[in-house]
């Protein structure tokens, strides 16, 4: 995981840097905003330690320019102790976390494996949605609907009025789509309804 701190306090981010690095985390810093923006690859995986105010961008408008890119990389907030209204309004803006100045060690690391968690989280999510909607491509196009309406909660009768077949054939779809995905009630379509929500699949 890639920790990248943006602070113009160039001694503060080598001991950053100095704690972090035998955690086994990548870490590089940015003496600017400015910096960070010509120079980050947001698609990798990690976090942003952020201090709020510095020359040029101020941490909360590296925020809104990270918004405007839509570079989705959690953010911990620096802060020192006037700015703690500051940092409210970023976590209401999506921040993370924030972390007040001197930063202690053992909280620092600990909100950063909190971030790791989060992600590996997502992560594992995702690759689970992948293998459901590899599981649902072996289904027909009338068992993919009917699985879809199913997972939504609604019976075989609402099924068969929405669809315009009969209960029994409704019925005969759900029992072939329950054997194709290897599940046993409705509970299970779980994954079908959230890649439905997705737009991942359509009825």
């Amino acid at each position: 995981m890639l920790i990248r701190i943006v602070d113009d306090d160039e001694d503060l981010a080598e001991s950053l840097k100095f704690l972090l690095e035998p955690e086994g985390w990548e870490v590089v810093s940015y003496p600017s905003a400015e910096d960070y923006l010509k120079s980050d690859a947001p698609s990798v995986e990690g976090c942003l330690l952020l201090d709020i105010r510095m020359p040029g961008l101020s941490g909360l408008e590296l925020q809104e320019k990270m918004k405007e890119r839509g570079w989705e990389v959690p953010i911990i907030f620096l802060t020192g102790h006037g700015d703690v209204d500051v940092a409210v309004q970023a976590m209401k803006f999506g921040a993370y976390d924030f972390l007040q100045k001197p930063v202690k060690a053992e909280r620092l690391i600990q909100a950063i494996s909190s971030v790791a968690s989060m992600l590996k989280e997502k992560r594992d999510y995702g690759a689970s949605l992948e293998y459901w909607y590899k599981k649902f491509q072996l289904l027909t196009d009338r068992e993919r609907s009917v699985t879809i309406l199913a997972s939504q909660g609604l019976l075989n009768q609402e099924i068969s009025e929405r669809l315009n077949i009969s209960t029994r054939t409704v019925h005969t779809h759900r029992l072939n789509s329950y054997k194709k995905l290897d599940v046993h009630s409705t509970s299970d379509l779980a994954p079908i309804a959230a890649l439905y929500r997705s737009r991942k699949i359509t009825l």
